[in-house]
């Protein structure tokens, strides 16, 4: 064994000594083949890529059951694939693609671009660079090859976040995590190549660079900045961002200027206005008050606002909090301008003439549910709405950078501002609380997901029944419960919002203890989108299951 050991590290000084050992021979990537190959992606893949380019966080070592350097190259080189490949060719018309070829020589030949898609590894082509080794079987690999593999993983390992080293045979292996992203449960072709007699001394070349032959996640947190980092490229993202994963902070970065004229960037401790979002603190604050038996979802909240009894005739809490009320809301009754109260929104619904549907018929969204449900747990708790939620939510959570507006005036405050869509600096002045008025950073939400499923602001039961489906949402093909919306099939529940240039989100998977968590002060219409992207790195398949 010794022995063994001193002369594989005698081959791997070799390959630190020798000069590149990888010459450019480009395979023919016609734009054909570009077309069929992102055709292979978006239909095998459900993805919807306009590019070959990735981001590459494994290697695959392969041989290419052929035993001429000139033979194989010719194989690689033709687009198309041959008709007596009857799986993949239905998979495809493009035929597999690999990143370098290896002589039996040692001789390293770099067929593509690195991070670009190429075919040859079944569910994975999007994560993994490929390597063909020049063989008609594992017998035939040479030690120069297993040199020449190590040689080009620790050029990889310089130039991307590669996680993973395998063999193609091994790659069934990843068939359960959330790199694998074949569809068909039927697509799979039996691989017995390169062989541990070849994997063994290559994985022992490049210990030290501590690769992995398992899934363990390690890849999450780089593969989200790519995310973000294109998202903000494009404009589309300007803002914070936090990802839990098993109950732990995995990743958290901030993209971006504070606002649209200095060049201060953004910083992890920024307060961002979270507009909707707060809705679920609210419907909290309710529950609260319900497993204290101080109020009841059946309740009737016409003897709260007696004055309103013409709009509230056979509404109920539940009807509040699921947006089934029938009740306008009060943006579309009157104008809102800067220091607009509570109050105010009340006044504002005593011109609604007519409920607009009956209770509990349909969903329509409407702040003025929020606002009531503010004003019904100030009136039960003896307390003002804020008061409530700082003593029993953001106190209990240790949320302590998390603050209402109502309450900023001489704190000195002062939050980003955001740009709405026209390119306008925008500050929220409103003075509202339940249907938002909610500052507060990533960490703070994170704070705030995570009392929720420890159970430590709600008992399981009570917070089982908050994320009960009550009705439909046509327009985001989901389901709104209290004050979430929620994927009950998935088992996350979400809710974002969005208010001149503020977009936030907030997306928890309680049984797993995950959590997305996007604060912008930048208009984009891309939040939900960014939200679907980090939980497929999250999830993998199953993300694409929302319903």
């Amino acid at each position: 064994m010794k022995l063994r050991i001193c002369f594989f590290m005698s081959i791997c000084a070799l390959a630190l000594c020798r000069a590149d050992l990888i010459k450019d021979r480009p395979i023919s990537f016609s734009p054909w083949r570009v077309q069929e190959t992102i055709k292979y992606v978006n239909e095998r893949y459900d993805r919807s890529v306009d590019s070959l380019e990735m981001l590459p966080v494994m290697v695959v070592s392969h041989f290419t059951a052929m035993d001429d350097l000139e033979v194989s190259f010719k194989y690689m080189n033709n687009e198309h694939m041959e008709s007596g490949r009857g799986v993949l060719r239905n998979a495809g018309q493009a035929n597999i693609a690999v990143h370098f070829l290896v002589a039996k020589s040692g001789d390293v030949y770099r067929l593509m671009p690195e991070n670009h898609i190429g075919r040859h590894v079944i569910g994975l082509n999007r994560h993994a660079i490929g390597i063909e080794n020049v063989g008609k079987d594992e017998k035939a690999l040479t030690q120069a090859q297993v040199q020449a593999n190590a040689y080009i993983v620790r050029h990889l390992v310089k130039k991307f976040p590669i996680r993973y080293l395998i063999g193609h045979s091994e790659y069934r292996n990843f068939e359960t995590t959330p790199l694998w992203e074949e569809r068909d449960a039927k697509y799979r072709t039996e691989k017995v190549d390169p062989g541990e007699s070849f994997m063994q001394p290559l994985r022992l070349l490049v210990a030290d660079l501590n690769l992995k032959a398992a899934y363990d996640g390690g890849e999450i947190p780089v593969r989200i900045d790519h995310v973000l980092t294109e998202y903000h490229a494009k404009k589309f993202f300007n803002g914070a961002a936090l990802v839990m994963r098993n109950g732990q902070v995995i990743f958290r970065k901030v993209y971006g200027k504070a606002d649209g004229q200095s060049a201060r960037a953004l910083s992890a401790e920024d307060r961002f206005y979270i507009a909707s979002a707060a809705k679920s603190f609210t419907a909290t604050a309710v529950a609260l008050l319900t497993e204290k038996k101080k109020i009841s979802y059946e309740d009737t909240v016409v003897r709260f606002f007696p004055g309103l009894s013409h709009l509230l005739a056979g509404v109920k809490i539940k009807h509040l909090l699921s947006h089934t009320s029938g009740i306008e809301d009060y943006y579309k009754l009157v104008k809102a301008v800067p220091g607009f109260t509570n109050q105010d929104a009340l006044a504002a619904l005593a011109l609604q003439k007519r409920q607009l549907t009956k209770p509990g018929s349909r969903f329509y969204y409407s702040n003025s549910n929020y606002i009531l449900l503010a004003e019904i747990v100030a009136k039960i708790s003896g307390q003002s709405f804020t008061d409530f939620v700082q003593e029993n939510i953001l106190r209990k959570a240790a949320m302590a950078a998390t603050h209402f507006s109502v309450n900023a005036a001489g704190s000195g405050i002062n939050p980003p501002p955001a740009l709405d869509a026209e390119g306008k600096e925008f500050s929220y002045s409103f003075k509202t609380a339940g249907a938002g008025g909610l500052y507060t950073t990533p960490y703070d939400l994170a704070l705030f997901d995570t009392a929720l499923w420890n159970h430590e602001l709600l008992s399981a039961r009570m917070l089982q029944r908050l994320i009960e489906p009550q009705a439909h949402v046509d327009t985001k093909d989901t389901d709104y419960a209290f004050g979430w919306y929620v994927y009950p099939k998935r088992g996350v529940m979400y809710h974002d919002g969005n208010f001149s240039g503020y977009h936030s989100m907030n997306w928890l998977q309680p049984k797993e203890k995950n959590a997305i968590i996007l604060l912008s002060n930048n208009h984009t219409a891309k939040i939900k989108e960014i939200t679907y992207e980090i939980d497929r790195i999250l999830n993998g398949m199953a993300a694409s299951r929302l319903k």
